[in-house]
Formats: structure tokens, sequence, C-alpha cells
């Protein structure tokens, strides 16, 4: 003859109900949270690699001396590429240029960057997700950084394959800085992460 036995069953109570919920909620947020960072990082790891391509291409340009148009018959333009946090400019945009109308290794033009006539800008790029450019930097020889530019511009011209550089300050005011070796435009996420592109006096760039 067989007994079955049974056993009373309880089901969870209120407390274990709470610390289940709350466990679950805390594994979210911190996926979430995970999650946001690891977006807004490759965010800046694009627009810090982009930026870095578009001066390339700025450098291309110019030392294998492109056409300004197709058959224009201009060859001496030198190509760059200007930033400006200053007010005038944008801390979160850029401007590839041509540098046809003034010659002088430098953008003339807004930040509106109208395209044809006499204007110098072949493309305005904007930084994506919220991202901005934090600070403008000269490189010094021995290897610190003055972040006080509010403004530069890189420029290709051949022959010459060496970086050209005008930097401004906070007044608007062309500064030269006898022995620096280039220039770093700082990007900044959201969640406060940094990027650094790096451009040389050689023409060497690196993001990092």
């Amino acid at each position: 003859m067989f007994f079955l036995s049974y056993k009373k069953h309880k089901g969870f109570t209120l407390v274990e109900l709470m610390v289940s919920i709350g466990i679950m909620l805390a594994i979210t947020a911190t996926v979430l949270l995970n999650q946001n960072k690891y977006t807004a990082g490759a965010s800046l790891k694009n627009n810090a690699n982009d930026l870095s391509l578009i001066v390339r291409q700025a450098q291309i340009y110019g030392i294998s001396v492109k056409e300004l148009s197709s058959g224009s018959g201009n060859f001496t333009s030198a190509y760059g590429v200007v930033f400006d946090i200053s007010g005038t400019g944008s801390a979160t945009s850029y401007i590839f240029f041509a540098d046809s109308f003034a010659q002088n290794n430098d953008y003339d033009g807004n930040f509106t960057c109208p395209i044809g006539g006499t204007s110098e800008c072949l493309g305005k790029f904007n930084l994506s997700t919220n991202n901005s450019i934090n600070r403008l930097c000269v490189i010094l020889s021995n290897g610190s950084t003055d972040c006080t530019l509010k403004r530069f511009a890189v420029s290709f011209l051949r022959p010459d394959t060496d970086t050209i550089f005008k930097m401004y300050d906070s007044a608007g005011l062309g500064i030269v800085y006898p022995g620096s070796v280039g220039v770093q435009v700082e990007l900044v996420s959201t969640n406060g992460a940094l990027r650094y592109v790096k451009i040389y006096n050689t023409g060497q760039i690196s993001v990092q």
C-alpha cells in the first residue's frame, strides 16, 4: 500500500518579491548605463576618426595639386580644415575649405558654409550625438599643450609636404608658437569622455 505525502507549498512573500524586483531593476539599470556609455564612446570615436579622415583628404588634395573645379585651370589652391570655437564659429562642426580667394592659408568665410561662387567652403561637417569640440590646443616641443586657442586652420599646399597652421587667440589675434610641433582638437561626449585628434607639422595625423 502506498501513501502519498502532501506538503504545503508557500508562494513568494512580499519581502522576497520586493527583493527580486530590486535585483532585476539593478541589473536593468546597469545594462542600460553600460549601453549608454558604449554608445557615447563609439559615437565619439567615430567623430574623431571622421575628423582625421577629412584632414587627410585635405592633405591629399593639397599635396596632389587637385584642380579646384573641373575645367577651372586652378591648381594653386591650398586645401584645409578650420576649427572655430570663438563664438563666430561652432563647437559642434568644422569646415573643409579650398584656399582659393585670398590664398592666405585660412578659410575666408562664415560657418554657414555657402557653396559655390567665390565661397571657399567645400563642406561643413557636424559632430553627432551631442558631441562637441571641447578645446583647441597647440602641441609644444616638450610634449605639453597650450589650450588657449579659439580658432585654427590647418592646410596643405604643394610642394611643401608639411602642415601649414594659422592659429588665433580669444581676441582673434594671430599667434605664433616657435618650436611647436602641431595642434590638437579635443572632442568631448555628453558623459565627459574625451578623444584627441593630433595634427603634426610633418603631416602626421593621429587619433587618441
